[in-house]
């Protein structure tokens, strides 16, 4: 038992930044959300089709700038955007969060994020490549995840068929949720380390 205690890494010193590191993902994922279930009801509530049969040379409601043509060819960002969803276990703001913070405690744990060298005794660049790293084992455990609450979801669809049905896989909600929190963490973490790093 002593052994094992003793290859552990070593508890986190610097709790300024793994409270910061806490905020910055609260921050960020009420806000992903928010802003996700705002767009959705907004695609939800605009029919596209009724303004593909439109003629924009008599309809003044129309900008400028639409083209029907395009909408034709390419089709519109607003076409089954509304049924994008979230995997089970990041659908809601709450439970995005604690999965992401644990997700983030515990690779940061592992690999020395919350450690005095790794925060404010060392320059950006090192601050930066261990933040880097902490993120990518977060993103595969987020993936792992998001992944395995979906195939639990399809399980219980089997069981019960009465269920809003898996998504099947990683959506484009979901990968956007996990891998743009690099931008969130990588910022704080520079800012912290430029403004308060004393090396």
């Amino acid at each position: 038992m002593k052994s094992i205690k003793e290859s552990l890494p070593p508890l986190p010193e610097d709790r300024t930044a793994l409270s910061g590191d806490v905020l910055a993902l609260f921050v960020y994922s009420y806000l992903d959300h928010a802003v996700h279930d705002i767009m959705c009801a907004e695609a939800s509530r605009v029919d596209v089709g009724e303004y593909m049969t439109l003629d924009p040379a008599n309809a003044p409601s129309l900008p400028v700038w639409f083209d029907v043509t395009h909408i034709n060819e390419f089709g519109h960002w607003l076409y089954g955007s509304s049924s994008v969803g979230y995997a089970p276990a990041i659908a809601v703001s709450g439970l995005a969060f604690v999965a992401m913070a644990t997700c983030w405690i515990i690779s940061g744990y592992f690999s020395g994020a919350f450690l005095m060298k790794n925060t404010l005794e060392c320059d950006a660049k090192n601050a930066m490549i261990v933040t880097g790293k902490t993120w990518i084992f977060m993103a595969v455990l987020m993936v792992c995840i998001s992944l395995g609450s979906d195939f639990l979801w399809a399980q219980l669809d089997v069981i019960h068929p009465l269920s809003d049905p898996a998504r099947g896989g990683l959506t484009k909600a979901d990968a956007d949720y996990i891998f743009d929190s690099l931008s969130v963490l990588a910022f704080w973490r520079w800012m912290f380390n430029s403004v308060m790093g004393y090396r």
